[in-house]
């Protein structure tokens, strides 16, 4: 319960340092989110059908100079660090970014969204995973495509896209075959994907705290409930707006795309349709076992007073007697009856029998 306590107060603590999104300068570059401490890292993959080369640790500057000279090859450049406001806007002048895009790239509260330039396409998406601790981990991710390269734009380094780095460099797939609009895809596909471990893992805590709810209302509480629930509806919130962007993808007839890689979109939005369906399905799930969980100590109290009552019940009218029997009357005929001691007794014990046939023939216990 402590555990959970602390977690609500970290939310807090994380809603009051949102005002800071408040009165921006439109186009203006700041970061908002937690607190990184990371190195900016930006990694260079170019290839195309024939070979792969690796730029590491590179320079804004070796970014244009690639894009520039090596036209031969298709990049992704992965700009991992999206706090370093410094390095965003120079990449930003060198590669004639709008500033709004890099504004939204900055601000990891930023919904999921999209934006098509004319020469570019722009793209706003959430990361999400579950830590070692089951704690819901999300990310701001961003995507800038043309012709010749892709940018993405990370938060931290993580593992989502290693199985794309795989098949790049081992010829895996169509990503080597095509163009910059299929990695686009994969990229976004990955992400989608990703949510499917999600929502495994938000099953498996429903499916965990509902048998503890049945199986004994004590094992589970209220601030468990609300937390699975808050955990869904952040990860609603993430995913629903990623349906409409999907289908708006399907649909546009910006020139970047090809037409092959529309059927890949179509499927991809198939994907989020599911995601998001599940989302819904485990969101009435969590808020049964809200009402389950309110039933079940509803229906302990009901025993509790049944108990309490069967108990006054049998001890009211041994306590009329008793009280009877108690008065200070001078003239009371029982009281010069030698066995009547044991009489009234007998008789006690004889309605306690009698009361007690009764409510077992009611199966009231």
């Amino acid at each position: 319960m402590s555990k959970n306590i602390k977690h609500l107060k970290s939310s807090s603590h994380r809603r009051r340092k949102r005002k800071s999104i408040q009165n921006q300068i439109p186009g203006k570059i700041t970061y908002i989110g937690e607190d990184i401490y990371e190195e900016t890292i930006i990694n260079i993959i170019s290839y195309n059908e024939d070979k792969v080369i690796y730029h590491n640790n590179c320079s804004v500057e070796q970014i244009l100079e690639l894009i520039t000279h090596e036209t031969e090859f298709k990049h992704w450049i992965n700009f991992v660090g999206v706090h370093n406001v410094e390095k965003l806007e120079k990449l930003g002048q060198l590669l004639n970014i709008h500033p709004l895009v890099l504004e939204d790239i900055a601000n990891t509260k930023q919904r999921p969204k999209l934006d098509e330039f004319e020469d570019y396409i722009f793209i706003a998406l959430k990361m999400m995973f579950h830590n070692e601790k089951e704690l819901l981990i999300k990310h701001h991710f961003g995507l800038i495509f043309n012709h010749s390269y892709i940018l993405s734009f990370q938060q931290t380094q993580d593992s989502i896209f290693n199985s794309i780095r795989e098949r790049i460099h081992n010829k895996m797939g169509r990503i080597r075959t095509k163009g910059t609009d299929y990695l686009f895809y994969a990229l976004i596909d990955a992400v989608v994907d990703n949510y499917y471990n999600v929502i495994e893992t938000i099953e498996e805590k429903t499916q965990d705290l509902e048998d503890r709810i049945l199986l004994d209302a004590n094992n589970a509480s209220t601030a468990e409930i609300q937390l699975l629930k808050r955990e869904i509806l952040s990860i609603r919130k993430a995913i629903f707006p990623i349906k409409e962007l999907i289908n708006k993808l399907k649909l546009s007839k910006h020139e970047l795309y090809n037409a092959s890689t529309k059927a890949y979109i179509a499927d991809l939005y198939d994907h989020v349709l599911q995601v998001t369906e599940n989302v819904d399905i485990y969101r009435e799930i969590v808020w049964g076992l809200l009402e389950i969980y309110m039933g079940s100590l509803s229906n302990k109290m009901n025993q509790v007073m049944k108990v309490l009552t069967i108990m006054s019940s049998i001890f009211i009218p041994l306590t009329f007697i008793a009280g009877v029997y108690g008065m200070n009357f001078e003239y009371m005929p029982e009281l010069g009856y030698k066995p009547a001691y044991f009489i009234v007794l007998g008789i006690m014990l004889v309605m306690i029998l009698v009361l007690i046939y009764f409510f077992k023939r009611k199966k009231w216990f």
